[in-house]
Parts: structure tokens; C-alpha cells; sequence
């Protein structure tokens, strides 16, 4: 009598584990699909963003053609080639360094002693 409980104690287990074992094997594929699926577009995805880098790429050569620049400079600008008599020396161009040097120090200077009077005036109130 108890082996026959016991068996089928055993058989009911033993179908609950495969029922279940059988369950998270379906979960476990329909999950491989979506992943593999996600996968393929993300693939896809991948395979159309070269090309399109492909294109920008060759786009970008086209557009950076030093004759093509060089023919739409020359359309587009009035630049003429620069002749040696517009280059001048470093030393002939008038800067006025010195008098702004000499200006900032007058005002530093006058700023100083304004306040060294109100200091002496507040020193004075003080005592």
C-alpha cells in the first residue's frame, strides 16, 4: 500500500518537474526569438548606417575637391594673390603700449593714494 502511494507521490513529482522543466524551456525560446530578433535589426541597422557613412563619405570627398574649392573661391570671392609690397614689418606697426602702460599706472596710482587719504581721514575719526 505505501509503495503504490509512494509511486505515485513519485509519478505526480516527476510531472510537475517535467511540466515545469517543459514551461521554462518555452520561456527560454520565445526569449532566444525576441533576442534574436532585436539582434537582426540591430544588424540591419548597423549594415545601413555604413552605407550611409559610405555615401557621407564619398559626398564629403566631392565636396572637399581643391579644384571645385579652388573654382568656387574664384566665383564666389574677389581675393586676388597677395603681392610682397602688402607684407610690412612686425616693428613698423604703431602700437600704443607704452601710452596705455602709462595711463593704467596714473590711474592705479591715483586710485592708491585716494584711498590711503580716506584711510588716514578714518584713522584720524577713530582716536
Amino acid at each position: 500500500m505505501y509503495t503504490t502511494r509512494y509511486a505515485a507521490i513519485c509519478l505526480w513529482s516527476a510531472l510537475i518537474v517535467l511540466t515545469a522543466v517543459i514551461f521554462a524551456t518555452f520561456i527560454m525560446k520565445n526569449r532566444v526569438q525576441n533576442l534574436e530578433k532585436e539582434l537582426a535589426f540591430i544588424n540591419s541597422q548597423i549594415n545601413e548606417d555604413i552605407q550611409t557613412i559610405h555615401i557621407l563619405n564619398a559626398e564629403w570627398s566631392h565636396l572637399n575637391n581643391p579644384d571645385r574649392l579652388r573654382k568656387l573661391a574664384a566665383e564666389h570671392s574677389n581675393l586676388k594673390p597677395l603681392k610682397a609690397q602688402q607684407i610690412i614689418n612686425y616693428a613698423s606697426i604703431p602700437f600704443n603700449y607704452e601710452n596705455n602702460r602709462k595711463m593704467i599706472a596714473r590711474h592705479n596710482l591715483n586710485t592708491l593714494a585716494s584711498r590711503n587719504k580716506e584711510m588716514k581721514h578714518l584713522a584720524k575719526a577713530q582716536h
